[in-house]
């Protein structure tokens, strides 16, 4: 079942989400996307414990960088 709801996004993210040719589904993706992440997030806190992102060094964060292409 689908709802239809009416939601405003800023200029930038409205034509990626229309050059995506299915901006429903598109829009979709990315809220299951972040719920997968915030899922995932919480697994981590229930694992090591509230606070566990202190433990995290700089060679850590350079490491995922070069793993996942972010700048």
């Amino acid at each position: 079942m689908a709802k239809r709801i009416t939601t405003s996004l800023p200029d930038d993210l409205a034509d990626e989400a229309r050059r995506s040719g299915d901006s429903s589904g598109y829009i979709a993706e990315a809220l299951r996307e972040q719920r997968r992440v915030k899922d995932g997030m919480a697994a981590l806190e229930r694992l090591w414990g509230p606070g566990w992102q202190g433990g995290i060094t700089d060679a850590d964060r350079e490491r995922a960088n070069r793993l996942f292409g972010a700048t």
